[in-house]
């Protein structure tokens, strides 16, 4: 099984407990959504296809996101 690593903390998803969890998911889906009032945060790496966030356009970036929080959400049901 692959681990999950997460894009904001850059720990592994599974160590992360469920309040910790949504922390991560909430800041990672702000700053990918809204990358020009987050700009200065540190590069995030898309956890889906391993490309630079900020090299998404608005639909790659909803679709790599509901994959993420799919796969996340998936594993610890």
């Amino acid at each position: 099984m692959e681990k999950i690593v997460c894009p904001t903390c850059r720990k592994d998803m599974g160590e992360h407990d469920e309040w910790q969890s949504y922390l991560c998911l909430e800041k990672f889906v702000k700053v990918a959504t809204n990358p020009v009032a987050y700009g200065s945060v540190r590069k995030i790496v898309c956890p889906m296809c391993k490309k630079d966030m900020s090299e998404h356009n608005q639909e790659q970036t909803t679709e790599c996101l509901n994959k993420f929080i799919k796969q996340v959400t998936g594993k610890s049901s």
